[in-house]
């Protein structure tokens, strides 16, 4: 019974009542009631607050009881249940009494009065009643054979989860309509569950499998829906709180209901983790492979065993063999003749069959256009699709053999090199100095031989004459690594010393750190270079400073001369026709008189006074410390150089011959007339210059007129330069006249220039000009094509006869003297159509002079093509007659200076009498030039000279003029006098 004083209600009991009662007092339950008890289910009521359980037959019955016979006594509830399930029963009855009722059925087992057990399951609600009591209502069952059915379900499943569970497989359950899911332990623990029987929301069991996958789950289940798949087949990932990822691949089978509707999915869970990694790893490794293989710098190739074909190449294959993947794939290595030794191709492959591979073997193979390349070879086998291969790994190395041959060849060289160097060679130790080897040129250099010196060092032989000089070599091998070109003296074991040129490197020899030294001997080198030293500054003739000397020497005495405000002078000589000397004596002799004017110029000066020599016969004498006012220092310097000159005119007897030379000094005062060496230079060339014009062995000081002169001079040379361009230049001609029928024979072509400016210029002004500047080569070419032209438009025009007519032109010695003169005389002819006959080239004795076998050989030249030769100027120079009998010459002109003075002079008319002779004897013509009076022509036709020319006859004029005498003379009448032109003149008789 309970007290009063209990606070909570009395548990469950059955009272001693009549099942009857209790079902009478049920409204309208008789139907119910028999409906229950037709099911074997049993009704039953709880007073909860009571604590009195009332009961249908049917129940009484599933409680192992007599339902016909009422209970003889109460029961405790408690009682019909075992003891081991009584606590569980107990939650559940405190739960509906703290107001937390379960819809969920309640399920234990019962003890019968016979002893056995039976499962029962207890359905019920909680009703309101009136007056605020509590009551529950509900149905049993005997749930004794389902459970068992349930129980031996379970331990099947059991038993199957344990098979999976060793087998790494777990399994799930879908009820789909419920959306429930059961999952095995081992499911739970691979979606990130605790590892027990997972039972609950399909939403919750797949939490953890990321977004994406479970939409690819979602699409594969709905593909199975629609037909378009007969299996569940599904791999997903699932995230675990660790943040390990874990692979699964779910298998599953779906059934449906009657009406063809998905009913459950039960499947199974495999943990494809390590498969997924192993397949990414191989992925990897492949990906790896293909990616080394195309990307090797060495050739790969893989070739099937079966049949030995290629199946593959990588991209350094085809570069270094020449074949590309179409070609070779599919064909074999003899197909494409790759092995250049079959041979040994079949021996590589029985050892790679006996050693199952190859490492670094050497092997000959024949590239695509035919060269052979040696490579290094390693294979080993592979499947490929499941077929044996061999790939194999070439490295080039015919580069390598190729460099390794070179190096011998280079060591080999270097030993060659080493023992037969003319330079002393050595190898000593870097920290001890010790000698390891030594060549011959080492020997020869110092006197010891190797085996007195292996072992020993420098130091002990005395090989240096300056230890300290190898000191410093030391330091700038510690400083710099090496030394290079290091001058040093070196000391021959008979104590001789020479100078050295040093330089070491460091290397290293079987591990111990050396110097390799080479030293040649520079002696003589350092001997000649002082030579050439001393040559750059002097002359070697008469070991004079030369210019570069002079202009050092003149610079430092200006700058001295003006701090100390004193003078100096420039003498500049040069020596007056010394150039005949060279030309009729030989240069030897013009050396020894060279030599002999350097002696007495050295010996007349102080030895603060410079003498040097700037070529040919130009002497400079700079005199410096020169103290008092300009008027006396130039009394001074006229006065130096006015003994120089008479000391250089004194006679020297030379080899036999007694000769006598003469200077002209020009005088420039330092620093009067300038303070560079250029200006000071140039301006005692201007004096000389004038002291030349001004007859020679003169001398002459600097004046600023002088200047001006030489400036006019470059005026003119200019002026020269236009004058060809601008056509200002005239050819007038002179007639050469037979006197004794006073007819025109020919006529000499003489050049004039009229100025735009000044009008009519001499030609004494400056035919001199045209030949110094060089510019009488292009103004002789238009001269020689000129008068080749006039000649031919006058015998075109009828004026002259080609066999009685002679026209002359004046050739310089720089226009003869060009190697191509003959060609161009060719040109001038051809060009013009003049018979070459008609033309006479009139030659001075400064073109015979200068050499006289080129003069003689393209005098014959021209010769043979009909041209003429006259000697101009003839007896004016004291050679002529040496060379005249040589030289291919038809006519002498005698010069105007003995025509000018032959009816005065004895001296000049035994002279013409004597160049007459001499003309009849060699058969030569002869033409008097300047004939001006009638008593002058009349003398020489005494002597047998009757062809002239002269002002008697005719000036020059010009060419339409001439061409006016013409007729005339050929007419025979009088030809114009030179003193009124136009009227003529009888000839004298």
């Amino acid at each position: 019974m309970r007290r009063p004083s209990d606070s909570n209600p009395p548990l469950p009991h059955i009272p001693a009542l009549d099942p009857v009662a209790f079902e009478r007092s049920w409204q309208d339950a008789t139907s119910l009631l028999a409906a229950l008890n037709g099911a074997r289910l049993g009704a039953w009521s709880w007073d909860i607050d009571s604590g009195q359980v009332s009961w249908s037959r049917g129940a009484q019955a599933l409680f192992g009881l007599d339902p016909r016979q009422p209970l003889e006594q109460p029961l405790t509830y408690l009682d019909l249940i075992p003891e081991e399930d009584r606590e569980e029963v107990l939650r559940l009855f405190h739960d509906v009494l703290a107001g937390r009722p379960t819809e969920r059925a309640l399920r234990h087992r019962i003890r019968w009065p016979d002893g056995s057990l039976h499962w029962l399951e207890i359905n019920g609600s909680l009703q309101p009643e009136s007056e605020g009591r509590r009551r529950m209502v509900g149905v049993i069952r005997d749930v004794t054979v389902q459970r068992a059915q349930e129980q031996a379900l379970k331990d099947s499943q059991e038993r199957l989860d344990l098979a999976l569970e060793s087998a790494d497989l777990g399994t799930w359950d879908w009820h789909i309509p419920q959306g429930t899911l059961y999952g095995s332990a081992r499911a739970a623990m691979l979606h990130g569950l605790p590892r027990a029987p997972f039972e609950g929301d399909i939403r919750r069991f797949f939490d953890c499998v990321p977004a994406e996958d479970r939409r690819a789950m979602r699409r594969t289940y709905q593909n199975l829906l629609d037909g378009h798949r007969d299996e569940y087949q599904s791999t997903y990932r699932t995230r675990l709180g660790s943040g390990k990822v874990r692979y699964l691949e779910s298998t599953a089978k779906l059934y449906r209901d009657a009406d063809g509707q998905p009913l459950r999915m039960t499947g199974i869970l495999m943990d494809i983790t390590e498969r997924v990694r192993r397949e990414q790893r191989l992925a990897a490794s492949e990906q790896k492979f293909a990616t080394l293989f195309q990307a090797s710098p060495d050739p790969i190739c893989v070739s099937r065993i079966r049949d030995g074909l290629f199946i593959e190449i990588n991209p350094s294959f085809s570069d270094i063999f020449g074949w590309q993947a179409e070609d070779i794939v599919g064909r074999s290595a003899p197909d494409i003749g790759f092995w250049a030794d079959t041979e040994q191709r079949t021996r590589l492959f029985q050892q790679l069959l006996r050693d199952q591979g190859l490492d670094n073997v050497e092997a000959r193979f024949t590239t695509r256009d035919g060269r052979q390349l040696t490579c290094v070879v390693s294979s080993r086998f592979i499947r490929v699709e499941r077929q044996l291969c061999i790939t194999t790994t070439f490295r080039d190395i015919t580069d390598r053999q190729l460099a390794e041959a070179a190096l011998k060849a280079s060591q080999e060289k270097f030993a060659k090199a080493f023992h037969s160097s003319p330079d002393a060679i050595t190898i000593t130790e870097r920290e001890t100095g010790r000698y390891i080897e030594v060549n011959e040129g080492f020997t020869r250099l110092t006197g010891y031989h190797p085996d007195e010196v292996l072992g020993r060092t420098a130091g002990e032989m005395q090989i240096w004459a300056h230890p300290e000089q190898r000191d410093q070599m030391v330091d700038l091998i510690k400083r710099n690594g090496r030394v290079h070109h290091l001058e040093m003296l070196g000391q021959h074991r008979d104590g001789s010393r020479k100078m050295v040129e040093v330089s070491v490197e460091q290397i290293e020899l079987d591990g111990t750190p050396c110097l390799l030294l080479t030293a040649r001997d520079i002696s003589a080198l350092k001997d000649a270079q002082a030579q050439i030293q001393h040559l750059a500054y002097h002359d070697p003739l008469t070991n004079l400073p030369n210019r570069a000397l002079l202009t050092d020497r003149l610079t430092q005495q200006v700058a001295l001369l003006q701090r100390h405000h004193m003078r100096g002078a420039l003498l500049f000589l040069d020596l007056d026709h010394f150039k005949h000397i060279n030309d009729s004596l030989g240069h030897p002799l013009g050396d020894a008189v060279l030599k002999m004017v350097t002696a007495r110029l050295e010996a007349s000066v102080r030895l603060e006074d410079t003498v040097a020599r700037l070529g040919g016969d130009e002497f400079v004498v700079l005199l410096t410390g020169l103290e008092g006012k300009r008027s006396e220092v130039t009394r001074q310097v006229r006065s130096i150089a006015d003994e120089l000159r008479q000391l250089l005119a004194q006679p020297m007897l030379l080899d036999g011959h007694r000769l006598q030379v003469t200077p002209s000094i020009g005088i420039a005062l330092i620093p009067d007339h300038g303070t560079s060496p250029a200006d000071l230079l140039k301006r005692a060339d201007i004096a000389l210059y004038r002291a030349k014009d001004s007859g020679r062995n003169a001398i002459q000081l600097f004046r600023s007129t002088m200047q001006e002169a030489a400036s006019e001079r470059l005026r003119l040379e200019n002026d020269l330069r236009q004058a060809l361009a601008r056509g200002e230049f005239e050819l007038h001609y002179q007639p050469q006249v037979d006197a004794r029928d006073n007819r025109i024979i020919g006529a000499e072509a003489l050049l004039r220039w009229q100025h735009p400016n000044l009008g009519p210029q001499s030609p004494g002004s400056f035919i001199r000009v045209l030949e110094e500047s060089g510019l009488v080569l292009e103004v002789g070419a238009w001269v020689l094509d000129e008068a080749c032209r006039t000649g031919q438009r006058l015998l075109a025009d009828g004026l002259v006869d080609a066999d009685h007519f002679d026209l002359s032109v004046n050739i310089s010695p720089r226009q003869f003297r060009q190697s191509d003169f003959v060609e161009r005389v060719e040109r001038s002819l051809a060009s013009s159509g003049l018979p070459a006959r008609a033309l006479t080239l009139e030659i001075t004795e400064g073109i015979v002079i200068q050499n006289l076998d080129d003069t003689i050989g393209k005098m014959r030249r021209l010769k043979r093509l009909g041209v003429s030769f006259a000697m101009d100027d003839f007896g004016t120079g004291y050679s002529s007659l040496t060379y005249l009998k040589r030289l291919p010459v038809d006519a002498l002109k005698i010069d105007q200076s003995f025509v000018r003075d032959s009816t005065l002079d004895p001296n000049d008319a035994e002279i013409i009498r004597a160049i007459v002779a001499m003309a009849r004897s060699l058969d030569l013509e002869m033409v008097a030039e300047g004939v001006e009076r009638p008593e002058q022509l009349a003398f020489l036709e005494q002597q047998g000279c009757h062809l002239y020319q002269g002002y008697l006859f005719s000036k020059p004029v010009p060419l339409a003029e001439f061409r006016a005498l013409l007729p005339l003379s050929r007419q025979g009448e009088e030809a114009p006098c030179a003193s009124s032109p136009g009227q003529a003149l009888p000839p004298d008789p």
